[in-house]
């Protein structure tokens, strides 16, 4: 489906995966489909996916903590660019604020906005 190491648009992503065009966590029939992640909100991306407050993006990031299965995941690369990182699924979530704290110090976001740590795990 895609090819690690290439960048894609979000209209191309889209139209492999489904999901919100503009949501870091796209969802589509029930399921978060990728992930396209800032570095500058998510520094530890791949590896690490920070949830905002957001109601949506709060109840996208519940949705991946709960499901099964791998989703792409992509770093955004430029302009409209987004590369992809390969498949990777949730190994362990955290939602308690001084789990969240530190990660919220190193991105742009502010303590209080982060209120899940996803930690993702590569698959093959």
């Amino acid at each position: 489906m895609f090819e690690k190491g290439k960048s894609y648009t979000r209209e191309e992503i889209h139209a492999a995966v489904g999901g919100n065009k503009h949501s870091y966590l796209p969802r589509y029939k029930g399921r978060v489909v990728a992930a396209c992640l800032r570095p500058d909100l998510n520094p530890d991306a791949p590896e690490v996916i920070l949830c905002n407050s957001c109601p949506p993006e709060r109840a996208a990031g519940e949705q991946l903590a709960d499901q099964d299965g791998a989703i792409p995941v992509f770093l955004k690369d430029g302009a409209g660019s987004w590369k992809y990182q390969g498949q990777f699924r949730v190994a362990d979530s955290e939602t308690h604020p001084d789990a969240c704290a530190p990660h919220a110090a190193r991105s742009a976001w502010t303590r209080g906005q982060i209120k899940r740590v996803l930690r993702m795990e590569r698959q093959s």
